[in-house]
């Protein structure tokens, strides 16, 4: 697959503000952090397709991976060992949904749409995170998912604030403005 430099440099911008957002977060006690990282998780889907989102996350996993501490708490890959590490491969899933539901016509309001397509993102990255920590401490997957209510005010903060963001940035950052200026 060969990328364009602006499809690298938009695939890296956001694993950089994912890790820049991790270090600025509310501790949750057994639970992980609140961050704004969901933020970037949303704009990147939004903003780069399913494709391009994928990648970018994925790198910012990698980044962890290889040992930077790009994850909660400056934490590296052991980041992936403890209850964030569900929330994090969500990260992956999420943005690459996003960015393929929000082509995908089935409501006419552009807002709304992109408010449901937001929501099921959200709903992905609790599914995983709940599935990895019940795996890991063996409980009821319903009550940790449950226990994650405290997190949704902030996250449908976070996507009124993405929808917002992506209107005024989508005509100068999208894929698609480039489509449209080639045709």
């Amino acid at each position: 697959m060969k990328l364009t430099t602006r499809e690298m440099t938009l695939v890296a911008i956001f694993p950089a503000m994912m890790a820049v957002t991790a270090q600025f977060n509310i501790p949750m006690g057994s639970l992980p952090a609140i961050s704004l990282q969901t933020l970037f998780v949303y704009l990147a889907g939004l903003t780069l397709g399913w494709r391009l989102a994928g990648m970018s996350m994925f790198v910012y996993v990698m980044l962890g991976v290889i040992g930077l501490p790009v994850f909660t708490y400056g934490r590296a890959i052991e980041a992936l060992g403890t209850g964030s590490g569900g929330f994090i491969i969500g990260f992956i899933i999420s943005a690459m949904l996003i960015g393929y539901l929000k082509n995908v016509k089935f409501i006419n309001n552009q807002y709304i749409k992109n408010f449901v397509v937001l929501i099921i993102g959200t709903i992905v990255i609790y599914v995983l995170g709940a599935l990895y920590i019940t795996y890991l401490t063996n409980t009821s997957f319903w009550l940790v998912l449950g226990s994650f209510y405290i997190y949704f005010i902030g996250d449908l903060i976070k996507i009124v604030a993405a929808i917002y963001v992506y209107k005024r940035i989508r005509p100068h950052l999208t894929y698609e403005w480039a489509q449209i200026c080639l045709n």
